[in-house]
């Protein structure tokens, strides 16, 4: 080998060492539950599926976003209703990012972005309903802010799985109305109770009345059993009238001439 062949091998070695110090490559590898949005000299490429891959470092990235499914709380805000009373509403939604490239691109954190624009379909929501509708549809309001909020959440990329209003809190002041409320309602429905148990008693008495008009040796009958069986003490009258006292004939007009 000649002193040429030695200084091309050498450049050659030179410039592959440069080469690595200067342009490293990298491995990077996405998971089944990941997903990779490739960027090249500041360029969004492709979306990369799970698996292993190289990029030079100095001209190359990989962001990896977790496409799981993920659950927020919006917490409690003091909200308007329909009839102007305040209280607060919190919401649990469950959620997935199925784009990631508008996910990354859209937003600066999609999950704040969310955040906030559930706090906004939820106060347009609320402000338009009574406060008496509230927990009686909270159902009805729950699928309706989901419907209101999905378009937006498709705007960043994501995919609203599940929304449901979690709690809702009442001035102090309205709890005690609503406390009253129920009570008076269950006093009332106490005394329909009891009107009805009256009722059905004197139903029970006037059909014993006729039934006794009717069928008078019904009552000797009775009397003889609750003798014979002696359940307490049993007074059997007489009119004076029938029965004749000390011997004497009855006076009155009814006195046969003979005996005047």
């Amino acid at each position: 080998m000649n002193i040429g062949d030695v200084l091309a091998v050498t450049a050659v070695g030179v410039t592959a060492v440069v080469v690595i110090r200067y342009r490293p490559v990298e491995r990077v590898v996405i998971y089944d539950y990941q997903r990779g949005v490739l960027y090249r000299r500041g360029r969004r490429v492709r979306t990369l599926e799970a698996g292993v891959y190289w990029i030079v470092r100095a001209i190359s990235s990989i962001v990896t976003v977790d496409v799981r499914s993920r659950v927020a709380v919006v917490a409690g805000q003091e909200i308007l209703t329909g009839d102007s009373v305040p209280l607060r509403v919190s919401v649990t939604m469950r959620y997935r990012v199925t784009r990631p490239e508008e996910a990354i691109g859209t937003a600066a954190s999609f999950t704040e972005t969310l955040h906030a624009e559930t706090q906004l379909v939820l106060r347009d929501l609320v402000a338009a309903t009574p406060v008496e509708q509230i927990l009686p549809e909270r159902e009805r309001l729950a699928a309706t802010l989901q419907a209101g909020l999905a378009p937006r959440a498709a705007v960043l990329g994501l995919t609203l799985e599940q929304v449901g209003i979690r709690d809702v809190t009442f001035p102090a002041s309205l709890k005690q109305l609503f406390a009253q409320v129920v009570e008076a309602r269950q006093a009332s429905q106490a005394a329909l109770e009891r009107a009805r148990g009256e009722t059905a008693v004197l139903r029970h008495l006037a059909n014993t009345a006729r039934l006794l008009e009717g069928n008078p040796a019904l009552v000797t009958l009775r009397t003889l059993d609750a003798a014979a069986h002696g359940r307490g003490t049993i007074v059997v009258g007489m009119p004076s009238g029938v029965l004749p006292v000390s011997g004497r004939a009855p006076e009155g007009p009814g006195r046969p001439e003979s005996d005047r």
